[in-house]
């Protein structure tokens, strides 16, 4: 028989090429060990060594030797799994003819898998090698329920396909990259989390020596110590529900630390909606863990194809592509859309959820539109593949209600007593207050000397600053202001509000987001009762006030024009007036209005759950994986991150940018100097020729007229566009 190779090098006496039965078997090798997890071992090697088996012919030998001609080399292998696993064989054809371009769609169209098993053109003299030869059906690990047998089914393929991916770049990458593979990050025991315990036990314990013996600082030790009792329990699904400000971060960290050394898991994950707040949490908890444990996952901008980091050599970067280290700090959108998504780069890190403990910052943030499918994969994690998630909000969305059909069914309450608990933490009272003008507003804003307003769009912000921008003290906060021009004006409002100075700041949401500042009287736009709970959450946080905190509810001037607000507004009305002499953020009331949101809102808008569960489950596994990757989207309109380079390190970062080779490192920093805009306002602002666009693809703003100092990026500036302004740019 021929001597058949996977990859090649530039060397014509093929002495240094890789033989394909030392690829498969690396590949399998390692994709059964990460299928191994969630009891799917021999699924994963099957699947190893199926991917490559077509490059056993003497067309794929002659494209190595530098034949241009096309091969379908993945076509074969497909085939044989489909033939050869026994009924649910079809599984492991969508993983290896996805292997390179992404999940397909099953079918009969031309570009389906189905089509592609009937009609694909496999060269005649493919070789069916041994080491390819299975031994048997392979069946589940674990067995199919009535009512989402499909959707675990479509599950389990995307977490296959992940092992494979994963396993084939990482023994492809040891082959023709081996000097990026030494710089990868080596399998980490589970005993590191005994010793990043410590760590946690250490820091708790400085923390506490150095806190004042407040009321409130009494309970967050109560509530870690109850976090902590928790942690023995039996992997399943939690919630923690604190107030804002009981110090629910640390103490969900000790809960999944704790948890994971009891049980003997792999990994904790902190999912978080906004990324305004991943940084700080990422901070706080590489400063406890060190750099090298702790993986902070998000960026403003488009994932760029792996080729193109071929020779990309930090350990961080290569992190990010499959979650391989202790503690991951992600977004929502990251981790979900990962769990539906069909493409290679996105699926590869999946594997690495299994056996982890996943943590749900602001649950409630979750889409109500995607929150069947959403809460049907967290089903999954927990059922099937070891997890353990824990609901993490001061305002516990009803995720249990039997009125949602994916509804979770069992929730264990970390806190005792969280009646209680809200009782003894009661810091605020609440006041509805009605219409209020922006002259009205401004003008109570006025005789406060230290007041907060948070209202729900950037235009009322501004227009609200330019009333007061007069004033002492006065400062505005919204995402049109690049994040390091929001961290030092938040570090100058805390400073203000620590030596009792005139302080008043308008703010959009971003500032209840995880954001620690402490207020005696916060303003608040009508709102969803979780963003009003939220906006509570930032007066009188530390309980120094004598009295109460005073939070006063207003309508806006203008109507609410974005549907979710409205609805939010509208679903947060019917609940008080269901409930009026409850506290208004209080438990029960929040509850209400979570069913309410649910009932009336589709909470699987895209019919997710029912296109990966179809009923009955036919022998053809026909599931539409490209489909719903494209149509599950937390965020439909895509920001795009504009550079501001008006400090002189952004301009330095950009001239980097200019000319490596590896620009991943360098737009990480360029986060700190960027805006993120909607696709509208990139228009605007590219038509108006103000941006530059970078190697096409990075847009930097030339026309720095546009960003003022207190507010930031503006589009209606109209000194912004004045023609012979733009030239001098």
């Amino acid at each position: 028989m021929d001597k058949f190779y996977a990859h090649s090098t530039d060397n014509p006496d093929k002495s240094d090429w890789q033989p394909l039965e030392e690829h498969l078997e690396g590949v399998a090798t390692l994709a059964k060990k990460f299928a191994a997890v969630f009891g799917a071992g021999d699924w994963g090697r099957a699947a190893g060594l199926l991917h490559d088996a077509g490059k056993a012919s003497r067309a794929f030998q002659g494209r190595l030797e530098g034949n241009p001609a096309r091969v379908d080399h993945m076509t074969f292998g497909a085939r044989l799994g489909k033939d050869s696993a026994g009924s649910l064989g079809l599984l492991l054809s969508y993983i290896v003819t996805g292997h390179h371009g992404g999940l397909s769609d099953g079918g009969e169209q031309a570009t389906e898998l189905h089509h592609r098993l009937k009609h694909g053109k496999v060269p005649q003299d493919t070789v069916r090698l041994p080491e390819v030869e299975l031994s048997g059906g392979l069946i589940p690990p674990f067995k199919l329920t009535n009512d989402l047998g499909g959707f675990s089914v479509s599950f389990f393929t995307r977490m296959l396909f992940s092992c494979l991916v994963d396993s084939d770049f990482l023994d492809t990458e040891k082959f023709c990259s081996p000097e990026k593979a030494q710089h990868r990050p080596i399998d980490y025991d589970v005993e590191i989390f005994s010793v990043l315990q410590k760590k946690l036990n250490t820091h708790l314990v400085n923390l506490g020596n150095h806190a004042e013996p407040s009321p409130v600082n009494l309970l967050r030790q109560d509530i870690l110590a109850q976090c902590r009792d928790k942690a023995r329990l039996a992997p399943q699904i939690f919630s923690l529900t604190v107030p804002t400000g009981g110090g629910k971060t640390l103490s969900s960290l000790a809960f999944a630390l704790d948890h994971v050394v009891t049980h003997g898991m792999r990994r904790i994950i902190y999912a978080i909606p906004f990324t305004s707040i991943i940084e700080q949490n990422a901070k706080v908890f590489q400063d406890i863990f060190g750099y090298e444990h702790v993986l902070e996952h998000h960026c403003n901008y488009k994932e760029v194809d792996d080729s193109e980091t071929a020779n990309y050599n930090r350990r961080r970067g290569l992190a990010t592509e499959n979650w391989d280290v202790p503690l991951v700090v992600t977004t929502n959108v990251q981790f979900f859309e990962s769990l539906f998504s069909n493409m290679t780069s996105r699926c590869r890190k999946l594997h690495n959820i299994a056996g982890s403990v996943i943590i749900l910052d602001e649950a409630q943030a979750i889409p109500a539109e995607y929150l069947e499918p959403c809460l049907a994969a967290l089903r999954e994690l927990v059922e099937h593949y070891g997890c353990t998630v824990v609901l993490c909000t001061a305002t516990q969305p009803a995720f249990d209600d039997k009125n949602l059909r994916m509804n979770l069914p069992k929730i264990t309450e970390i806190i005792t007593d969280p009646t209680k608990l809200y009782g003894a933490l009661k810091r605020t009272e609440v006041s509805f207050i009605g219409k209020l003008s922006d002259d009205e507003l401004a003008e109570r804003m006025e005789k406060e000397k230290q007041v907060l307003c948070i209202v729900a769009t950037k235009p009322q912000a501004r227009t609200l600053f330019e009333k007061l921008q007069n004033q002492t003290g006065i400062f505005h906060l919204s995402t049109n202001m690049y994040p390091l021009h929001r961290r030092r004006v938040l570090d100058e409002i805390r400073v203000r509000l620590k030596q009792k100075e005139t302080c008043r700041v308008i703010s959009t949401s971003l500032i209840e987001a995880g954001v620690d500042i402490d207020f005696p009287v916060v303003y608040r736009a009508m709102a969803g009762l979780d963003s009003i709970a939220q906006a509570a959450g930032r007066c009188n946080r530390e309980g120094r006030l004598t009295g109460l905190g005073k939070v006063y509810v207003f309508e806006p001037e203008k109507p609410l024009r974005m549907p979710w607000l409205k609805r939010c507004a509208s679903r947060a009305g019917e609940a008080l007036r269901s409930l009026p002499s409850v506290d208004p953020i209080g438990l029960d009331v929040m509850r209400s209005y979570f069913e309410l949101l649910y009932d009336v809102e589709e909470p699987d808008k895209k019919q997710i759950v029912s296109r990966l569960n179809p009923k009955p489950l036919r022998e053809d596994l026909i599931f539409p994986f490209k489909a719903v990757a494209k149509d599950f989207s937390f965020i439909e309109d895509e920001s795009i991150g504009i550079i501001v380079p008006i400090e002189s390190e952004a301009e330095k970062l950009i001239q980097v940018l200019r000319y490596t080779e590896f620009p991943r490192p360098v737009l990480r920093k360029l986060q700190l100097f960027s805006v993120s805009v909607r696709s509208n306002e990139f228009r605007i602002l590219q038509e108006a020729g103000a941006l530059d666009i970078l190697d096409d693809q990075f847009p930097i703003l030339r026309n720095l007229r546009a960003y003022d100092e207190n507010i930031g990026l503006c589009l209606d500036k109209a000194e912004v566009w004045d023609p012979e302004a733009l030239m001098d740019n």
